[in-house]
């Protein structure tokens, strides 16, 4: 077995017998040092591969999430090395695939890592207002974002808008979700350019969950917010699921907390 790191990417070549797991830590560690967000790993040279040999897989993930929002994503897999890992009780389920190494650097590259430059540049009353802005899954719409823009005009303020990524309870939670991610990535371009040259301190904040209330409870705690606003959708009601969202968010939210809904005419 070849193990190369090279930027973001590991990749292992020929035969995985047994958990080749030292040389693979230390390619994770320097690999996570230069991309802290997170490894690819390309299977596509393995060559013959047995269950003693899946468990590296096992053993790379699990020290990979053991590191804060770091993810690792295992592309390029070969049908015979997805056969061996799918009869491998304890690694099938757990592992974040994607079929090219493009698309896996795409789902880890949603962050918005310039957020600690444009820090610096906003006044401590700024930084110390934070306001939690939760987009709506299903839509970004200009009357959430106009709303938005007349709470902060008096006193502006730190605008973290949650991007919620929702991902399927049958995948592991930090595999790839390439619609849902494309979706929140175009509606984190879009409130980057509303309020790109206003006195607010903007970051935005992409999260992968399969429990929007929880998350949204957590993060204003964690942000200390003055407020957190909810974008619904127009026709909010109609949807059972979406009502049972609505009522989580108003029992586990312990902020100030508003709703704004879109308008008939989008």
């Amino acid at each position: 077995m070849i193990v190369e790191s090279s930027e973001d990417v590991i990749s292992l070549s020929g035969a995985l017998k047994q958990p080749f797991w030292d040389s693979v830590q230390t390619a994770i560690s320097l690999t996570l040092n230069r991309h802290p967000s997170g490894v690819i790993v390309d299977c596509g040279q393995i060559t013959e591969i047995t269950e003693e040999g899946a468990h590296t897989f096992e053993l790379a993930n699990d020290f990979v999430l053991s590191h804060d929002n770091a993810r690792i994503i295992f592309a390029n897999i070969p049908q015979h090395v997805q056969d061996v890992l799918k009869a491998t009780p304890s690694v099938k389920s757990q592992l974040a695939t994607a079929p090219t190494i493009a698309e896996a650097r795409k789902s880890l590259d949603l962050l918005d890592a310039a957020y600690e430059d444009k820090k610096r540049k906003f006044k401590e009353t700024v930084r110390s207002r934070h306001i939690l802005a939760v987009i709506c899954p299903n839509e970004c719409h200009d009357h959430f974002l106009h709303q938005l823009d007349q709470l902060v005009s008096t006193a502006p303020a730190h605008i973290v808008f949650l991007l919620p990524v929702i991902v399927p309870r049958e995948l592991p939670l930090h595999a790839p979700v390439p619609n849902e991610e494309a979706r929140m990535s175009a509606y984190g371009e879009k409130v980057r350019a509303a309020f790109e040259n206003g006195q607010n301190l903007t970051e935005l904040r992409l999260e992968r969950t399969r429990d929007i209330p929880s998350l949204v409870a957590e993060i204003a705690e964690e942000i200390n917010a003055e407020q957190v606003v909810v974008a619904i959708p127009a026709d909010k009601f109609a949807n059972s699921d979406s009502n049972k969202t609505f009522g989580a968010l108003l029992e586990k939210v312990q902020r100030p907390l508003m709703f704004v809904r879109s308008s008939c005419g989008g």
